[in-house]
């Protein structure tokens, strides 16, 4: 989603909630700030999960004194209210991995919306949650640091947060978050939660919002024709008068069949495509998508350097090879979804990967001696 949106974006809106780490890091942050490659406090945090719970407006914490005096409070819109409902509908789930599972008072489970986390090491327990009326950040740990193989988010800091809760305003749960009216329900595809189209079965309700909220058709499904042994595949240009029928496959992306793949993991194949066809697939959107190296970037090779470089790239399910070239003319043809390595020489180097059905794609990368 961060890479979708763009990092920036998100940079931003945490720059506005007053996230201080971020601030001072946002060059060096890249796509795995979203897993929470930064410094945050729990003050941070929970300040920023109670924009959830006040319509996307993000507030900054005062301590009271003593004479409780009210101060003019600013509030930056960080989200907006309809988001904000979607986030708490999903948080406020109760069937869920992070559930405690020696919770023995769930039947004093309070209404509230929550989210866990662990830190790497198991050197921190988070559980943040939130209602109408509070918002509450648990963290619970070593100051030291020193981690504990004990230590999780949904076993040790929920069940205190529930706690808190009950014990803070137990009725409170009476009063809940109002569906704004440009949140909808609408019906889609169980499977990729698109609008669902004529091949899927499985549909549900879900959340929409107005104007904002994709219109995609679903296509984790897609019909071809195939012989009877399903072993070849037909476009409408190749395909026989008879000796074939209509199956469906599931549409699987590159980078998830390259993924089965590398795991050795078993997934139905698209048969390959009739051999004597003479239709050229170049006009196709489902060119390889080169994964390995990275477009643009510089590479610094010495002298006796043994080095070589990678050459990897994704591919749609239905092509078998793939064909290589530097500064086209062909290196090598491989078994697609299987890494290529070449003693690259030094300067601009042009690298184009063709596939089985003639759809290609081309980047280019600086190579220097050091």
């Amino acid at each position: 989603m961060v890479k979708d949106l763009g990092k920036t974006n998100l940079i931003e809106q945490l720059k506005m909630a007053d996230f201080h780490t971020v601030k001072k890091q946002e060059k060096d942050l890249g796509l795995s700030i979203v897993i929470g490659a930064y410094g945050i406090t729990l003050e941070e945090m929970t300040q920023l999960y109670a924009v959830f719970a006040n319509d996307g407006n993000w507030q900054k914490t005062e301590m009271l004194d003593d004479k409780l005096t009210e101060r003019k409070v600013r509030n930056t819109s960080i989200i907006s209210p309809s988001a904000t409902y979607l986030i708490t509908e999903i948080l406020a789930q109760i069937k869920r991995p992070d559930l405690p599972n020696n919770f023995d008072y769930t039947y004093r489970l309070p209404k509230i919306a929550w989210k866990t986390g662990t830190s790497f090491g198991r050197r921190d327990a988070w559980s943040i949650g939130y209602n109408k009326k509070y918002t509450v950040g648990v963290w619970v740990g070593n100051f030291s640091g020193e981690g504990v193989p004990e230590l999780s988010g949904a076993e040790i800091a929920t069940p205190l947060l529930f706690q808190l809760f009950n014990t803070l305003d137990y009725n409170a749960s009476n009063e809940w978050f109002r569906q704004p009216k440009d949140v909808v329900s609408r019906q889609v595809c169980a499977e990729s939660g698109d609008l669902p189209s004529e091949y899927c079965t499985n549909k549900i309700l879900d959340y929409s919002i107005k104007n904002i909220s994709h219109t995609r058709k679903c296509t984790h499904l897609k019909k071809l024709n195939v012989n009877l042994t399903e072993s070849m595949s037909y476009c409408m240009q190749c395909l026989p008068v008879e000796a074939y029928k209509e199956k469906l496959y599931n549409n699987l992306s590159p980078e998830l069949i390259s993924f089965y793949e590398l795991k050795h993991i078993l997934y139905e194949k698209i048969p390959l495509h009739n051999p004597n066809c003479t239709r050229f697939f170049k006009t196709d959107n489902n060119a390889p998508m080169i994964t390995n190296p990275n477009h643009g970037s510089e590479y610094f090779l010495s002298e006796n350097d043994t080095q070589q470089m990678q050459l990897a790239c994704q591919t749609a399910n239905d092509v078998r090879e793939v064909y290589w070239y530097i500064n086209d003319h062909l290196l090598k043809k491989a078994s697609a979804n299987k890494p290529v390595f070449f003693k690259p020489s030094l300067g601009k180097l042009k690298i184009s990967c063709t596939d089985d059905k003639g759809r290609s794609s081309s980047i280019s990368v600086m190579v220097k001696g050091e």
